[in-house]
């Protein structure tokens, strides 16, 4: 893994990385103007991280177990925690199933933001409204 970034060495707003990571939760497609949105759990040797794969194009599912290649990924912050993200032009590749050193601990989605990190989609301004209405609201 030469010239990857463990997940325990990741900072808000990092861009372009490579990665190499574990599926602990696949999670699940969720649909969006744009497309999809894909979020699951990952994890490597240092740590777990919250991921989503947000590629118009990008159809694929994943099992617990698959190890996958993260380029040309991102983080970000989303509700207050630490994600990676893979967009259009990032690249999402499984190369293998089950043989990988990993760690559900410490989750890094979960950890405190280093100070004067907030996150973009912060309380103080009202929800979005979308056309087809959103039954649920940020409280």
């Amino acid at each position: 893994m030469s010239g990857e970034v463990p997940l325990n060495q990741l900072q808000p707003n990092m861009n372009s990385f490579a990665t190499t990571v574990i599926v602990l939760d696949p999670g699940a497609h969720r649909r969006t103007q744009n497309g999809s949105i894909l979020t699951m759990k990952v994890a490597d040797a240092t740590g777990s991280i919250n991921a989503s794969i947000m590629n118009p194009e990008f159809t694929e599912t994943f099992k617990p177990g698959d190890i996958l290649k993260f380029r040309g990924a991102y983080t970000s912050i989303f509700q207050g925690g630490l994600t990676i993200g893979v967009g259009k032009n990032g690249e999402c590749k499984k190369m293998g199933e089950f043989v990988m050193v990993f760690s559900e601990t410490p989750d890094i989605s979960q950890m405190p933001l280093p100070a004067g990190v907030t996150d973009r989609r912060s309380d103080d301004r009202p929800p979005r409204q979308s056309a087809g209405g959103n039954r649920f609201q940020r409280v």
